[in-house]
């Protein structure tokens, strides 16, 4: 049951059950001097039978009915009261306000009219006065939750957060069990980037209530958001034992888990999405990433391709395609790949760089090698690995001053590149500088390069000792 079903139902039987045990009042202690009794007795009549159909449902005929009531008393109150909640409950505003406001009027001290009020200010978009009716309750009836939580949304709908934090916390001191309360502080925080206290506040709702998915949910991203990925990725994983089929979930904990290195874990959040979306391109694309980079290459071919069966022109796919069959040893796949990358991107230095980086490692079109790895360069003419494919390129042309030149350059780019300290040392190796080659390969060595039993060994073949 909605809200609105609660308000009026509850509304009705409140009033139902005074009808019964008291007769009508207008609050005029004289009333028997205004109106006949007889009056009276049709009043209360025709009130009772407000409140009956008001029970059950039939909200046209309570409005008759309260409206006899006022036919013989103007001032009955309660009718006043009842006729401007229906209004409001039907969405007829202009009329809520109007009714409610003379009920205001009547009880200028009684909190059900301000409350009501100022839903119906609200509803009619004329938020300023609804803020002043909200207040108002609040005031007159600071142990009644419904007009916190009502007035911090529409302060936070009127972008007025810190003003909504200052009333959900006066909500905190009469309810501090409210779970609610401490959560939409959290939110306060959240959208004003204060994100440490909304962790804090999304911390102390879920103490409250542990199992609450919208909690934890954004505790989790108000750690992601922060930049704390571990402790966002824990909280994730909670909410995923609450929603196990929450798509959403499983597609962030991915991104974070790949985002952090743990490829494994990543496959496997990408793997549960990719069953809950088989046909999500973009899924599938994140998959085959997570496959590339842990060394899967065949699941990552077999990934890339379900994604262009999908329908994906994503040259990204293309490109990270030919990176996939380069490292499974399918060279001409790899070529294909990547000139149908190049062909969906012209724009798209990395292409260009690893299309002529694989010649130059064969040995082979050298110089459509240079060419391709140049347009890279005009580019990104700043790229230490592109300057290094080049460099190898000069290398594998035998030009190697050039080559040496160029490897130095991007060795200044890119100092924590094991790869092209290896390139130098080779360069200098061709020359007979075997004391320069040594020392480059060393440098490559402290670095972890993947290929380190082959630089070992080409130091060994100096007679130089390959320190451990």
């Amino acid at each position: 049951m909605n809200l609105q079903s609660v308000l009026l139902t509850g509304l009705a039987v409140i009033f139902l059950s005074g009808c019964l045990a008291n007769p009508l009042s207008s609050g005029d202690p004289h009333g028997d001097d205004i109106v006949s009794r007889r009056d009276r007795e049709e009043a209360y009549t025709h009130y009772c039978m407000g409140s009956y159909y008001e029970v059950h449902q039939d909200l046209d005929r309570a409005l008759v009915e309260y409206k006899k009531v006022l036919a013989v008393d103007p001032d009955a109150y309660e009718a006043v009261l009842k006729v401007g909640s229906i209004y409001l409950g039907k969405g007829d505003t202009e009329r809520s306000v109007m009714w409610l406001e003379r009920a205001r009027r009547q009880k200028p001290d009684a909190y059900q009219p301000a409350f009501l009020l100022a839903t119906a200010l609200y509803k009619a978009e004329r938020t300023e006065e609804a803020e002043e009716e909200y207040r108002a309750a609040i005031e007159l009836a600071p142990d009644n939750l419904a007009p916190y939580l009502l007035l911090g949304s529409l302060l936070t709908a009127d972008k007025e957060n810190e003003e909504a934090v200052e009333i959900y916390r006066d909500g905190t001191e009469y309810f501090p069990e409210e779970a609610t309360l401490w959560f939409r502080i959290g939110m306060a925080y959240t959208r004003l980037k204060d994100l440490p206290r909304s962790i804090e506040y999304f911390q102390k709702a879920l103490e409250l209530v542990p199992d609450s998915l919208e909690a934890r949910l954004a505790l989790a991203l108000a750690y992601d958001l922060n930049d704390q990925d571990v402790k966002a990725i824990n909280e994730y994983e909670y909410a995923l034992l609450l929603a196990p089929l929450n798509a959403s979930i499983h597609r962030r904990l991915g991104i974070l888990y790949y985002g952090i290195g743990n490829l494994p874990a990543a496959i496997t959040a990408f793997e549960r999405l990719i069953k809950l979306e088989p046909e999500s391109p973009d899924i599938l694309f994140f998959l085959g990433n997570a496959y590339l980079n842990n060394g899967n290459y065949a699941d990552a071919i077999e990934a890339y391709r379900r994604t262009i069966s999908l329908g994906s022109e994503d040259p990204r796919v293309y490109f990270n395609l030919g990176a996939a069959h380069e490292r499974n040893g399918d060279f001409t796949a790899a070529v294909e790949k990547f000139e149908e990358a190049i062909e969906r991107d012209p724009r798209n230095p990395e292409a260009y760089n690893y299309l002529g980086y694989m010649y130059a490692e064969k040995g082979i079109k050298l110089d459509e090698a240079r060419e391709l790895i140049l347009r890279a360069l005009e580019m990104e003419p700043d790229n230490g690995a592109f300057i290094d494919s080049l460099g190898w390129v000069y290398f594998k042309q035998g030009e190697i001053e050039k080559a040496i030149d160029r490897l130095k350059t991007a060795a200044a780019l890119l100092p924590r590149d094991p790869t092209i300290y290896d390139h130098l040392g080779d360069a200098y190796a061709r020359q007979g500088r075997i004391e320069e080659a040594v020392k480059q390969w060393q440098k490559a060595l402290s670095l972890t390069p993947p290929d380190a039993d082959e630089i070992r060994e080409k130091i060994e073949k100096t007679g130089t000792a390959v320190p451990e």
